[in-house]
Parts: structure tokens; C-alpha cells; sequence
């Protein structure tokens, strides 16, 4: 079936923050007392803000009710970082998105950060104005592995689901791709990534190679 519509992560897929976004929860981490662990990555990769406040409390009982804090912490260095530095954007992006564009795809980013600051980063990356459509984690009633950030995007985008591609690095992303029935395509990202659901989608190298596979 002729892909029709992209629906795309955005941190460690398009935006190559993740690696920012680890550094800044260790810094930050360390700035409470607390050491943020690969664990803490594993289980919060893809998903919302509850989700990442649930897993502070859990895994650092420590912070003693300052779980906001070290969000919020961890939020300021990333700024900080970007300012500094710039949006690091992953080699092939506004390749593939011209590409995309060109042949009449529709592309819509699904991502679990709030809006504000999903469109500040996208902005500043040059990605927003290439977009047809935006979902985010102010959208949403259930975080990835629910399908319902897909769903809702093609639904932005007006096409059906079965016509779209997803896009994805974190395990929990992957997993909602695949439950909403779309074609889902891995980059490879920090986390490792379970056998069963690599098998089921098709791994690329970097995002240069993704155009000619929807030929």
C-alpha cells in the first residue's frame, strides 16, 4: 500500500536531543544528589511528563516531594544547551522532508512534549514550517505505548492509518506504531531495543535511506 502520510517522533528521531537531554538530567541529578541511571532512561524514553514525574518518585524517593524541581532543572539546561549550541537536527532530515514534500506526503510530527515548547524546539530547528501537522503531549489522554498520538495524527492529517509511515527510536514509540496499525520505521537510538518489536518493523541506518524505501 502507497505510504500517504509520515508521522514522526520528534527527540532522537528528527532531533538528535536525546543525547543533550540524557547529559542534563546527570547534571542535574547530580545538582540534587541524586545519580540518574540508564534505568531511569529505559523507562520514561517516548512517554509523557507524568510518566516521568511517577518514575522520579519511584526510582529516587530521595528527591523528597522535589521531583518538579529537577524537571524543571533538567528543562533549563536543555534550553540552555540549545541556545548555546543550536537544535541538533539528525544528518538526512530536510533531505527526506523535500523529498516527502515533493511527492505529495503529508508529514506530521507526534511527540509527547508540550506544545510550547515542541514548537519553540521545531521552530528553532527549521522543521515546524515543513510540517502539515503537530500532536503533542497537550493532546493526549494516553501516553506511547497507547497508539492514540498516532491515531490522532493521521487523523490531523486526513489520511488513514494504514496509509501511514511512523517513525520512531524509543521502544514505548515503537510499540504505539505498531498497535495503530501503521508501517513503522526504527532509528536507531540510545535505548536498546527488544528483539520482538525490531523484527516487526524495518530498521534504517539514518534517515537518508528512508525516501527510496517508500518507493
Amino acid at each position: 500500500m502507497k505510504i500517504e502520510g509520515m508521522l514522526y517522533d520528534m527527540d532522537g528521531t528528527l532531533l538528535d536531543t536525546e543525547r543533550v537531554q540524557h547529559e542534563a538530567w546527570r547534571q542535574a541529578g547530580k545538582e540534587y544528589g541524586v545519580t540518574i541511571r540508564q534505568e531511569f532512561f529505559d523507562r520514561v524514553q517516548g512517554t509523557n511528563n507524568e510518566n516521568v514525574k511517577k518514575n522520579l518518585t519511584l526510582l529516587y524517593p530521595e528527591l523528597n516531594g522535589k521531583e518538579l524541581e529537577i524537571y524543571a532543572r533538567k528543562d533549563a539546561l536543555t534550553r540552555q544547551y540549545m541556545v548555546e549550541h543550536g537544535v541538533p537536527v539528525l544528518p538526512g532530515v530536510y533531505r527526506m522532508m523535500g523529498l516527502l514534500k515533493g511527492r505529495g506526503i503529508k508529514q506530521c510530527v507526534c511527540t509527547s512534549t508540550s506544545r510550547d515548547s515542541a514548537t519553540l524546539t521545531l521552530t528553532s530547528a527549521g522543521i515546524m514550517q515543513r510540517l502539515d501537522g503537530l500532536m503533542c503531549g497537550n493532546d493526549i489522554t494516553q501516553s506511547k505505548p497507547d497508539p492514540q498520538i498516532f491515531l490522532l495524527g493521521a487523523k490531523k492529517l486526513g489520511i488513514p492509518i494504514e496509509k501511514c509511515a511512523v517513525v520512531e527510536d524509543a521502544p514505548f514509540g515503537i510499540e504505539a506504531g505498531l498497535r495503530s496499525g501503521a508501517k513503522v520505521f526504527i532509528v536507531p537510538g540510545l535505548v536498546k531495543l527488544p528483539e520482538e518489536l525490531v523484527k516487526q518493523c524495518t530498521m534504517l541506518s539514518s534517515l537518508w535511506e528512508l525516501p527510496d524505501l517508500l518507493d
